[in-house]
Formats: structure tokens, C-alpha cells, sequence
């Protein structure tokens, strides 16, 4: 369904066939941290996870093929297309879909989309028209933080 190779920005995600809208690309869990990495995912207010799977080399961008279904208290994080992605394609998410804050990407986002935020930060600085699109792909702890997200904005 998926292949990792070597892209303009290190390793990315390729997908190999055809994906529909809500379809589940790659599902995974890793080991609790509790401190950001280059590489985890934040699962809850204090909690991030490293997945030793493709999952870790899922880029960002500003407006995504992909979104991240993150629960609370599931032990699971599944990546699903948010709209057909064809073959080739790289398999994209934006980070500030689950993480509250992001301290390892300092220098401009290079997404090219014409919706680029110009640079990488997380969900407190996520715009409202972002938050309402994105639905049920914005992390359930984050929720929890809007009242803190709307002060840091």
C-alpha cells in the first residue's frame, strides 16, 4: 500500500495504490515518552510516542492528504486519506493536528501549498477555519486545551 524512499526533504511516504477518501493507510502504536522527539507523536497532554514504523516519516503540510484519528485512552493512532490519493503521492499530515506546540521545526515550512501558514507550529496557533475542517483529526487532548490555544494565538 506503502513504500519509504528518499525525498526533497529526507525520507518521506509514497503510496503505491489508489486510496478513497477515509480510508485507513497505516495504523500503529510505539513507546511512551515523556518528552518531544524529532520524531514522536503527542498522544496526550504530557505524553508523546515514538512508532518505529512508516508513521515517523510522514511529513508535514499545510493542508494534508492525510489526517491522524488519535483517541484518548486507545493505545492506537491510525493515519487516514482525506481525500483519493493516487499512486505516487506522497502521503503528507499537519503536525498541528496533534501536537500542542512544535519546538524541532525552526526554519520555514516548505509545503508549497497555496495554504502554507509559512511555519510549522502546532495547535495553538492552528486557525479556527483549520481546527472546524479537520474535525475528528484534531487529537481529543487538544481539545481540552482550546481555552490555553486561544491566549497563546
Amino acid at each position: 500500500m506503502i513504500e519509504v524512499r528518499e525525498g526533497r526533504l529526507g525520507k518521506e511516504v509514497r503510496a503505491l495504490r489508489h486510496a478513497a477518501p477515509g480510508q485507513v493507510l497505516l495504523q500503529g502504536w510505539g513507546e511512551r515518552v515523556s518528552h518531544r522527539t524529532r520524531h514522536s507523536i503527542q498522544v496526550d497532554f504530557c505524553d508523546h510516542v515514538i512508532i518505529d514504523s512508516p508513521i515517523q516519516f510522514l511529513n508535514h503540510s499545510c493542508d494534508p492528504n492525510c489526517g491522524v484519528l488519535l483517541r484518548r485512552g486507545k493505545n492506537s493512532l491510525e493515519i487516514h486519506a482525506l481525500r483519493a490519493i493516487e499512486p505516487g503521492e506522497e502521503l503528507t499530515i499537519d503536525y498541528a493536528t496533534f501536537e500542542f506546540e512544535i519546538h524541532f521545526m525552526t526554519s520555514a515550512c516548505q509545503c508549497g501549498s497555496p495554504q502554507c501558514r509559512v511555519n510549522i507550529t502546532g495547535y495553538k496557533d492552528l486557525p479556527e477555519e483549520r481546527r472546524a475542517a479537520y474535525g475528528q483529526y484534531i487529537a481529543d487532548f487538544l481539545h481540552d486545551l482550546e481555552p490555553a490555544a486561544h491566549k497563546a494565538g
